[in-house]
Formats: structure tokens, sequence, C-alpha cells
């Protein structure tokens, strides 16, 4: 049977691989699962925040190509826009997401949503920031302020007891970066951890910034977001000592069958290490499959192997869920930083439709998906 998926990919300055990763995930996914004749027809969408070039694109992959589905890398504020044209048209629409978002729309036909569980991931990192230590300094990126990271953050320390004593928020200019604000914080505010959220470059300034003022900078120990804890930023970043934990949804270091058959694959084929995006790809080739041969509503409930564990597509939500992982971020070679997973942590379905509704009165202003400046 001869199969086509559009997918609308894009651009990330930070991440210049990003829709080559998705892609490559999407093929070599796809080719395992013995769909060698599909054929895969991307598309651009420049940072995915123009919603009306999202569904000219969308709109030519249907009635140009005539494809079967279409993957988009989307988060939710971007994605539900196309949620009419999913259902006019008959087609399922899978859109791949961090999770940095939450959903305003309940879920709708032919639409379902891979996702990475950012803000479950945060929730669950200012828990226990909150559980350790009551009174905690929320630092943030000018960027990641806009996305619902914080508000996990508080919704977390709320559940443990605990409370935000003082906020810092990053500038975005790199040659006026400067943490002085946020070590004034550390000196009056009472602090006892750091919930830390921050990503793309923002996340090396930041973790440059610690090392230079260093030791009075990383004096409490940090509860990172799960994308300041991304592999290749780490790989990047030296390491500025201190304490530094985190909450993420996968990692190079995981074992398991799945975890192994993918990372082989991405080096043998395309010789380097898999990341978070061919992730994304490779678990968007699992699902794409699915609802091609046995029809989207199978997928309400849906459950797969992936390398980050069993993943389930929520049947209410059409969101997935899946384990999250405990990690430290320490000193590798060359001092650069590296991940180090320590204990899994179970989210049931229960736990997935708590911080999926638990939404916040004021909207966000940011419409740029999540990774892509």
């Amino acid at each position: 049977m001869s199969l086509s998926i559009g997918l609308l990919l894009p651009r990330s300055t930070d991440y210049p691989a990003l829709g080559f990763d998705i892609l490559d995930g999407l093929r070599y996914s796809t080719a395992i699962n013995n769909q060698d004749e599909l054929r895969i027809i991307p598309e651009n969408i420049g940072y995915g925040e123009d919603h009306a070039l999202n569904y000219a694109k969308a709109e030519k992959l249907l009635l140009q190509d005539n494809v079967d589905a279409i993957i988009a890398y989307c988060n939710v504020a971007n994605a539900e826009p196309l949620y009419g044209l999913a259902a006019a048209i008959g087609r399922p629409f899978i859109f791949v997401d961090p999770g940095m978002q939450l959903p305003e729309l309940s879920a709708q036909p032919y639409c379902y949503h891979i996702s990475l569980q950012g803000v479950h991931a945060c929730r669950i990192a200012g828990y226990l920031a909150g559980e350790k230590s009551r009174k905690v300094l929320m630092a943030t990126s000018f960027y990641d302020g806009g996305y619902r990271g914080p508000w996990g953050y508080t919704r977390g320390l709320e559940e443990a007891g605990g409370s935000v004593c003082g906020n810092y928020v990053s500038g975005y200019k790199e040659a006026e970066f400067s943490i002085d604000a946020y070590i004034e914080l550390l000196g009056h505010s009472g602090a006892q951890s750091v919930a830390a959220c921050f990503s793309t470059y923002l996340a090396d300034l930041f973790i440059k910034a610690l090392k230079q003022k260093n030791p009075s900078a990383i004096a409490l120990p940090f509860y990172c977001s799960p994308f300041m804890a991304e592999e290749q930023l780490l790989a990047k970043c030296d390491f500025p000592g201190g304490t530094f934990h985190a909450i993420v949804p996968w990692g190079s270091g995981l074992q398991g069958e799945a975890q192994q058959l993918f990372t082989n694959t991405i080096l043998k084929e395309k010789k380097k290490k898999a990341n978070i995006f061919h992730l994304l790809g490779w678990e968007a080739g699992i699902v794409a499959l699915q609802a091609l041969r046995e029809g989207a509503t199978t997928l309400n409930g849906f459950s797969y192997a992936s390398p980050r564990g069993a993943v389930t597509i929520h049947p209410q939500t059409q969101f997935t869920y899946a384990p999250l992982y405990k990690a430290e971020i320490m000193g590798g070679e060359h001092n650069k930083c590296i991940l180090h997973i320590t204990d899994a942590i179970t989210v049931t379905a229960a736990d997935h439709e708590t911080v999926h509704k638990d939404k916040p009165d004021m909207a966000s202003g940011w419409k740029n998906n999540y990774l892509c400046i």
C-alpha cells in the first residue's frame, strides 16, 4: 500500500537541524516498521507562529499533494487553528511538541498530540524544590517566561507547601546579559533553592554567568526545566559547579530494547547521536502508521513502545503521556555538562489529566513554537 505524509516543519536558530532530525526520525521509524514505500513531503512554516501560513501549507499538502496524514511540529496554540481543517478533510493530524503550553480547546476529531510533557516535568521539579526547601527563587529566561514552564513550577511548589520568594527574569540580548539581579535576590530573598527555567542560547548564557560568578551564584541547589537539561545544549556548556536537578522526558543514557534500536539506527544511518527531535519524528512514525493502517480512531488509548518507555495516547485528551525521569546535570569530559538519569517517575492517566486541565486564567503572548527562535 502506497502512503504519503505531509510534514510541517519550523526553523530554529539554536537547533538548525531540528527539521532534518524530525524528518530522519520519521523516515527510519517507518522503514523499520515495514513501510518503505511511504512518501514524505516536507513544508517549511517559518518559526511556526503564522497561523495563515501554517493553514495554507497544510491545505496545499492535502489538496495538491493528496497526503494521507499530516505531521506538524506545533505547540497547541499553533495547532488549534488547524483542527477545523483536519475535521473537514477527515484525515489524521499528528502534532509533535515539547509540551511547554496548555490547550485552550478540547480534543477534536482526527487531531492527536505527541508531547514531551514539558509543563508536567516543570510541575514535578517545582514539587521537589518545594518539598526540599519551602522558599524558592524563580529564575527564568525572557523567552521561557512566556510559556507555561513557570506556571508548572508554581503549581508544583504549591502542592508541596512551598512558595516563590523572588522572581528573576533574564534579558535576551547577549551583549547585555547579566545575572546581577539574580545575585541580589539570592542575598535578601531568603531562598533555599532555585527553580531554573531556561532553554536555547539563554540557558547557555545563564550557565556561563553562573560559572563566572561562582561560588556565590551556585550556593543553592537548582531544579531545572527539562529543556535546560537538553543534551545537545549541555554539550556546549562548561559545568559551573553546584547541584543541578532536572526532570526530563528522555535521555541518551536510558536503557531498553526500543532505546537501543532507536539510538543504534540514528548512529548507523546519520553518524550522529540521537536527540529529542529524532525521538519526536520516530514516535510520529509509529503513531502515523497506526492511524493509516488501522484508522485514526484506533489512536484513542493507543499505547506503543518508545525509547522513553511506554507511551499512551489518552483517549479523552488525545495527548500522549509517558514516564518522566529524575536526572542531574554534572561535569563530564573536559568539564562539559552531561546529563545523568537517576530514576524513573511513573505518570498515570490521572496525573496527565490533572496537569492537562489545570490552566491559568492569564493568556500567554508567545506565538513561536517552543525552541524555535
